[in-house]
């Protein structure tokens, strides 16, 4: 075993370095034999310092997309600490591999930390939208939805039920639209914001009118949620309010305007959104609205390509 990888594992086993200054991507991909020599010692390991690795993880993962440090994070799905094992269930949302479903509705249902239970629910939300959009096994979609609609509607924890609605946004499921009308006119702010991120995930327009009534709210945290779900469904009445958004007080709201924008498209949108570039903007600030205008005119050329229908050109020509 190469020298480089020991003095990587005696860096993470020494409390005294700070794992933020450990370089952490000889960790990424680990081979059999490596990661039953990571085991023996993370086993040894503080729950704080092991909460801390997972962390540095997540955030070089994020950084760097080449790397992948899945088999680490599946061994802290057993930890005996909630902070570790809902840490371990965040690093693996992006994860399509079916076998983790399993893992993930044994926590939703038997784990007694709430926020180990809604992190498996925010995880499941990821195989929902591939039972819906591509394929996955009927009876393992079928599990993931009933244990979410169960959990949806009767976990002792508004934690865990707004994680696992959200989820079911992506979900076709009838029973659905009952839960994020009732969340919507739930007296919580919480509840409505998770009511909001369900139905943008949903992309369902029937749900136009909830989002336009909330475009305006005096909480900054469901304006902020409106703005995203306007984006995401395609709310072209939503575009004078998003505009006037872009002044918002609130910097996150304004930069969700911005995206909504590009996402909706349409002229108006594209003239607001260039005037706004020419304005006076910091370098960050610029750069978002540019990205924005170039997402916003790729979506437009791709409808374009799209609507166009060469054999009805064909029989125009004829």
């Amino acid at each position: 075993m190469e020298d480089s990888f020991v003095d990587l594992l005696q860096s993470l086993t020494n409390d005294a370095e700070p794992v933020a200054e450990i370089h952490l991507a000889g960790l990424s991909d680990l081979d059999a034999a490596r990661l039953g020599m990571f085991a023996d010692v993370w086993e040894h390991m503080s729950s704080d310092r092991r909460h801390s690795i997972l962390e540095e993880l997540r955030s070089a993962a994020d950084q760097k997309i080449e790397l992948t440090f899945e088999a680490i994070n599946r061994l802290g799905l057993e930890d005996s600490h909630s902070i570790v094992r809902s840490q371990a269930i965040e690093n693996l949302w992006e994860s399509e591999d079916p076998g983790l479903v399993n893992k993930f509705l044994l926590r939703l249902k038997e784990d007694s930390a709430p926020e180990v239970r809604a992190a498996a629910g925010q995880a499941l939300g990821v195989f929902v939208l591939i039972g819906e959009t591509r394929e996955l096994d009927p009876n393992l979609r079928n599990r993931c939805e009933e244990s979410l609609l169960r959990a949806a509607s009767s976990d002792a924890s508004e934690e865990v039920r707004n994680a696992c609605l959200q989820s079911l946004g992506y979900s076709s499921r009838p029973e659905v639209t009952d839960l994020i009308r009732k969340a919507y006119g739930a007296d919580s702010e919480r509840r409505l914001t998770a009511a909001l991120r369900a139905m943008a995930r949903s992309a369902n327009e029937n749900w136009t009118d909830q989002v336009l009534a909330r475009l305006n709210d005096p909480s900054p945290h469901i304006r902020l949620e409106a703005v995203r779900a306007a984006g995401d469904i395609g709310v072209r009445e939503g575009i004078p309010d998003l505009i006037e958004l872009l002044e918002d007080v609130d910097e996150s709201v304004w930069h969700a305007a911005v995206w909504s924008l590009s996402q909706i498209g349409g002229p108006r949108a594209t003239k607001t959104l260039k005037e706004m570039a020419e304005g006076k903007l910091d370098e960050g600030e610029r750069q978002l609205v540019l990205d924005a205008i170039d997402h916003l005119e790729f979506f437009e050329d791709t409808r374009d390509f799209i609507e166009f229908d060469p054999d009805h050109s064909q029989d125009l020509k004829a």
